[in-house]
């Protein structure tokens, strides 16, 4: 192991070593993070080589015509993290939104596996497996109130690496932060 890198590993020693504030190797790609802005409303850690994909592959990947409006992913494309933003904050409490969110995912494909839900007064998320063609997924998706919207937004990785990714995306949810409005 080099100075500086986690190599990711399943124990629950290993797992609880995991921080985005170091670089990290799974599966032979080493991450490292950063605080990137999106949609120019907020802020938030991820992988400096999650890139945005282009539009052909995220149809691809995303084939519904309400596919994410960006979608980050790792350079082979096995690890995403997307957003939807400018969904208007309602009187409705974010874990009731949650839960709204999950049965909509449940009433689309029973078979799917749901792991945990949590709610907080600002972030709400829950997690599940889903099935594709050729490999189970591990999904986390979650709400974040910022005072002027809710962000809407998803992660997902092959579910190999549930462990690792959990543990990443669940610290990578606590840094969104609200930017300033634009004063233009």
């Amino acid at each position: 192991m080099q100075q500086g890198k986690v190599v990711a590993g399943t124990t629950n020693s290993e797992l609880k070593r995991l921080s985005i504030t170091q670089n990290i190797e799974i599966n032979d790609i080493s991450y490292k993070f950063s605080s990137r802005n999106v949609f120019d409303k907020f802020s938030m850690i991820v992988p400096t080589n999650f890139e945005e994909l282009t539009s052909e592959l995220a149809v691809t990947k995303y084939p519904l015509v309400s596919r994410p409006q960006i979608v980050l992913s790792n350079p082979d494309a096995t690890v995403d993290v997307f957003f939807n933003c400018g969904v208007k904050k309602t009187h409705v409490s974010i874990a009731d939104r949650m839960i709204l969110y999950k049965s909509v995912v449940k009433n689309l494909n029973s078979s799917y596996e749901f792991f945990t839900a949590r709610a907080g007064s600002r972030l709400a998320y829950f997690d599940f497996r889903s099935y594709t063609i050729d490999s189970d997924m591990y999904n986390l998706w979650f709400l974040v109130d910022l005072p002027d919207n809710t962000i809407f937004g998803g992660f997902s990785c092959l579910i190999h690496w549930q462990l690792q990714w959990h543990v990443l995306a669940l610290q990578m949810l606590q840094t969104i932060a609200a930017l300033p409005p634009n004063k233009e």
